[in-house]
């Protein structure tokens, strides 16, 4: 199922929703992802200022994809630009 992404409260939603369907409590889903229960609460209720990094683990523990769709045409790219791209992706040397 894919579902367009406008605020942190709809990736909260989808996070809890998956959570529960898997039968994972908060506190099997902080010990998963490597966060503490307060973290998984005040997520799924909203705050808007989590780390986004603690967030991708969860997300990843409970295996949900975030995909991000870029407007960009690869292939309309000049060579620097998708060096540039490929950098910011996957981390430049």
């Amino acid at each position: 199922m894919d579902v367009i992404v406008k605020s942190v409260a709809q990736i909260a939603g989808a996070a809890r929703l998956t959570r529960k369907a898997q039968g994972i409590d908060q506190f099997a889903a902080a010990s998963l992802s490597g966060n503490s229960v307060t973290f998984i609460s005040q997520f799924e209720n909203g705050k808007t200022s989590v780390e986004i990094g603690r967030v991708l683990e969860l997300l990843d523990q409970l295996g949900i994809e975030l995909v991000l769709k870029l407007p960009l045409d690869q292939a309309e790219l000049k060579p620097a630009q998708q060096k540039l791209l490929h950098d910011a992706i996957y981390g430049g040397a």
